[in-house]
């Protein structure tokens, strides 16, 4: 199993992005009226007085509040740690990121177009790591049917893990997802250091919750408002009994922070960015000691 604590993606360390930011007019010294919306901080807000002079951030920490937060911009929306809300972009995005520690890792969720390729350069500007992913899916063309009358789906939102970068301090990372003429979008994408704790064994379930709710009025009829859904996972993981004690207080230093847990990487379904609900210790044997991990994803 490795674990992922993301690294903040703030103004300063993304570098550079080909997606505008020009949802909104930025805040600017003033008078706003009910209803307006401004970008200030890489942030959406929403004035809910009937006027205001007040600075967004200020005037959502008044009593009565005279702004309300809205979102992180469309820029900002792939680092804003949720994955229901994404970046979207038309043709491409092409980002990059110099964090300000060391990083060896890469998850992207809900990532959407032809083919995702990441490069890491060091702090002389030399490519280190160049790795390009196609992001058709081809599993269902599984028998002659469905390789002849399957629709292909040439883009899908999956998730995908780059977790052999090498470690370069004051490198920087460049994506660019590719979507042709479509567009490309990204639900969140997770920079850190990896810690490879356990080992993740076949018995880990996986499912999702959905949030969407079911009416049935007096006639039967039923309305569904779809709303999101977050990934579930229970990991059925074994470590190394000398290493328990170690992985509990791993364990206990991330309880409420959302971290990115991945059982195996090439199995996108077991990729989950969220905190864990509990986790038991059996202590097996000498050797290796065997570990439940109930994990619940971020909507």
């Amino acid at each position: 199993m490795i674990i992922i604590k993301p690294a903040s993606v703030t103004a300063s360390t993304l570098t550079s992005s080909n997606v505008a930011e020009t949802d909104y007019p930025n805040w600017a010294a003033g008078t706003y009226v009910v209803g307006d919306r401004v970008i200030y901080d890489h942030r959406i807000w929403e004035v809910v007085a009937a006027s205001t002079t007040d600075v967004p951030d200020a005037g959502a920490a008044a009593v009565p509040a005279t702004w309300l937060f809205v979102s992180a911009t469309n820029r900002y929306k792939m680092f804003d740690i949720s994955v229901g809300s994404g970046t979207v972009n038309s043709g491409s995005i092409n980002i990059t990121i110099t964090p300000a520690t060391v990083a060896n890792a890469v998850v992207l969720f809900d990532v959407d177009g032809s083919s995702a390729q990441l490069i890491v350069r060091d702090s002389g500007s030399t490519i280190v790591y160049d790795e390009t992913v196609s992001l058709a899916d081809y599993s269902g063309l599984n028998s002659y049917f469905n390789y002849y009358f399957l629709p292909i789906v040439e883009t899908g939102a999956t998730e995908l893990a780059f977790i052999d970068i090498p470690n370069y301090s004051g490198a920087s990372f460049q994506l660019i997802i590719d979507a042709g003429a479509g567009d490309a979008s990204c639900g969140e994408l997770i920079i850190g250091q990896k810690s490879n704790l356990a080992v993740t064994n076949f018995g880990t379930s996986v499912g999702i919750k959905d949030y969407s709710v079911k009416n049935i009025d007096d006639f039967g009829n039923i309305t569904i408002t779809t709303r999101a859904y977050s990934k579930r996972a229970d990991y059925d993981v074994t470590v190394e009994t000398a290493q328990v004690g170690q992985f509990n207080k791993f364990l206990a230093s991330i309880r409420s922070t959302p971290v990115v847990y991945i059982g195996d990487p090439d199995r996108s379904e077991t990729i989950v960015l969220g905190y864990y609900r509990d986790f038991s210790v059996v202590l097996s044997n000498p050797s290796i000691s065997e570990c439940s991990l109930s994990v619940e994803g971020l909507t």
